[in-house]
């Protein structure tokens, strides 16, 4: 069998997966913020918007939970969910209702002060998935929107959906994406203007152009697209501005991407100029070679961009990466604020992106104010007066020989990723929930490059992963307080008057800090990791914290973190959480410490296994089932566990009803059976795990 060659087959497969990682100027009623503290009996406020503004600062006027009174905050009530995947978008609150996405962009509406599961939405119940890839994406849902008496969904098959809050019955969908050219919708709508902004993830593989849209909130009814990237230069552009946008993507480009600059997740209405900011990701591929030569900044990828938000028109744009080569995606982290600059009261707005650089840009025109790392980073040394980046030749790995290895920091999966961000607007002070997450890439023989992710595994302290809680101050760009966690993914990030910060942990606990000084006040059992950022309201006189939980998305799995993604102790089912002052409801258990059954045929020999091993990573099992098999969202099945028969039962379970959820991979014999080989050795390893415990 021929390594090499199958590197070359699968390689356009895999790299989808170890890249993803994937209007009116007056506010709407639905659009203002929550009102100010409130302790009173029979008050209500709600929690309408992702972030609870307009602004996305997932800051709350709310103080009955204190630094004084958190000691005494305890669990109300928890409830299991029916879906598959941890659930991570922002929780919707609106008359009483939880609102909350699920995997499958399912959409869920419980009582809040009891936890009552009200109704369920499933889009894609009776929609099996097409592809690979899109089953993968499918694990994943970072939120919804509320519009009046709707909630609204992006499905992973390219459509918005309006349903009644009450009901849960559908009222209007429309598409916003084609599907079937490898677009999907993975982000949270947005609502603005009684309009409602979705883009979508046009995958990493460069197969098409990313682009926003824009839809009327009450009928559904398309009104606008923005496209990030120009089209076919054989054909006319759209409008002179993809014309300029064209001669910065270099000779030869279109022969081999599409250039995609996807908008998978940040967007953000400007009330105040009436208009759409969002982040454009990477060009793509993200190998440079593999783009056009002699590339400019390939516009508008690795952008924040303005946009008209009654017409979708250019504003303007302020690229943070040109030249993109390592997924360094403004896609994530974008907010607005108004900040005391030189003396004067400046709306801003704020960039925190995966490249490990805070950045200010003016809202009105997109100049840059100021920028600044808040993590180590060794793709850049800097960045100039205009926000450039001054890049540090030691990390183009494009350049590196054959066999030597770059090393870059962060990785593609970002030093900040799409976790929410929360602001203090009183005290100026952004609260980033941060990762450190080196990354190795070393060119092969194939000419591709393979990634390695799985750091600390020889105990070399460069390699080491880990999360922190990051406070940080715009104005001075300078680190007001760091708290660090043992690992990354951890969870979105609330700020309340109440001079208190929340955030959820991979390890599945919710932490509340002083704001002030990041001393951990409070520690509360989830049960399961978190991922999604905490939302609170008022009921009846109480202030509720309610959280998502549960095992996260096999997205960490796929870039070979799933040890750092959670403990094996809170890879729970998906759950909903809410926490009260005096709340004396049982803790929720942890997950059931795993048995693993005896392998129903015997070891094979090392060699073989190891070969396995690399048809493993290398095909795209990986994505989904974990380095291992070691599934951690269950989106597939963990294969310590559910081991096929026999190597005859596994060649047509390959090749079977489930061929369409993975990847098209032709493997010939002796390849098919050294990957079952690798799966039978992993199976024997946790058995005979259990059985020394």
């Amino acid at each position: 069998m021929n390594l090499e060659k199958l590197r070359v087959a699968i390689v356009g497969v895999t790299l989808v997966f170890f890249v993803i990682v994937a209007s009116g100027c007056s506010m709407d009623a639905d659009e203002e913020q929550a009102p100010s503290p409130m302790t009173s009996d029979k008050v209500s406020t709600d929690w309408a918007l992702l972030g609870n503004s307009a602004d996305m600062q997932h800051h709350s006027g709310l103080s009955q939970i204190n630094t004084e009174t958190v000691s005494g905050l305890g669990l109300a009530w928890a409830i299991d969910l029916p879906t598959r995947d941890g659930l991570v978008g922002n929780p919707l609150i609106r008359n009483g209702r939880i609102f909350q996405s699920g995997s499958q962009s399912q959409v869920f509406a419980n009582d809040l002060e009891t936890g009552e599961l009200l109704w369920t939405y499933e889009p894609l119940a009776d929609r099996p998935p097409s592809s690979f890839l899109e089953t993968w994406l499918r694990s994943l849902n970072r939120g919804l929107a509320l519009y009046e008496d709707l909630v609204i969904v992006g499905t992973s098959d390219c459509r918005l959906v309006a349903i009644d809050q009450e009901t849960g019955i559908e009222k209007w969908q429309v598409e916003t994406c084609d599907g079937e050219q490898n677009h999907m919708i993975t982000g949270a709508p947005r609502i603005g203007g009684g309009k409602v902004f979705i883009g979508n993830s046009c995958a990493d593989m460069g197969l098409n152009r990313g682009h926003v849209d824009a839809v009327d909130a009450k009928t559904g009814q398309h009104l606008w697209r923005f496209y990030t990237v120009p089209g076919d230069p054989d054909e006319p552009q759209d409008s002179e501005l993809y014309e300029m946008a064209l001669k910065t993507w270099g000779d030869g480009w279109y022969e081999k991407t599409r250039g995609c600059g996807s908008v998978w997740d940040a967007m953000v209405y400007d009330s105040e100029l009436d208009q759409l900011i969002i982040g454009t990701g990477a060009p793509a591929p993200s190998d440079p070679t593999k783009r056009g030569n002699d590339a400019g900044d390939e516009l508008f990828t690795s952008a924040v961009v303005a946009l008209d938000a009654q017409t979708g028109a250019y504003r303007w744009h302020f690229t943070q990466v040109p030249g993109n080569a390592w997924n360094y995606e403004p896609a994530v982290g974008l907010m607005m604020a108004t900040l005391p600059l030189d003396g004067v009261e400046k709306r801003v707005v704020l960039s925190v992106p995966k490249n490990g650089f805070v950045y200010l840009l003016d809202a009105k025109t997109g100049k840059f104010i100021s920028g600044r790392n808040y993590v180590p980073v060794n793709w850049a040394k800097g960045l100039d007066e205009t926000g450039r980046p001054i890049f540090d030749p030691a990390a183009r790995y494009w350049e590196a020989a054959e066999g030597e290895p770059t090393t870059i920091l962060p990785s593609n999966a970002g030093a900040h990723d799409w976790t929410a961000l929360a602001f203090d607007p009183q005290k100026n002070v952004l609260f980033i929930p941060a990762m450190t997450t080196p990354e190795r890439r070393e060119l092969t023989a194939t000419g591709e490059y393979s990634y390695d992710y799985r750091q600390a595994e020889d105990g070399d302290p460069e390699w080491q992963a880990f999360g922190e809680l990051v406070a940080w101050d715009p104005v001075s760009q300078s680190t007001v307080w760091r708290h660090r966690n043992a690992l990354p993914y951890n969870g979105g990030v609330l700020h309340t008057a109440g001079g208190l910060v929340f955030q959820g942990t991979a390890e599945g606990y919710l932490n509340a800090y002083d704001a002030a000084s990041g001393e951990q006040l409070g520690s509360f059992t989830a049960g399961g990791a978190i991922r999604g950022a905490p939302s609170t309201v008022v009921a009846d006189g109480r202030q509720y914290i309610i959280v998502p939980a549960g095992a996260p998305s096999t997205s960490a799995a796929s870039a070979g973190l799933t040890d750092y993604s959670s403990t094996v102790e809170s890879r729970s089912r998906p759950r909903l959480l809410a926490f009260v002052l005096g709340g004396d409801a049982p803790a929720p258990a942890w997950a059931a410490q795993l048995t693993f059954p005896k392998p129903p045929v015997d070891r094979y020999p090392s060699e073989v296994a190891s070969m396995g091993e690399a048809i493993y990573e290398l095909a795209g099992c990986v994505a989904c089932h974990g380095y291992g098999g070691q599934s951690i969202g269950g989106a597939a099945a963990d294969l310590r566990m559910r081991l096929p028969v026999n190597l005859e039962y596994f060649k047509a379970v390959l090749g079977g009803l489930l061929a369409p959820r993975m990847p098209k991979v032709e493997l010939d014999d002796a390849s098919s059976e050294a990957l079952y080989a690798y799966l039978v050795n992993t199976a024997w390893n946790a058995h005979e795990g259990d059985k020394a415990n």
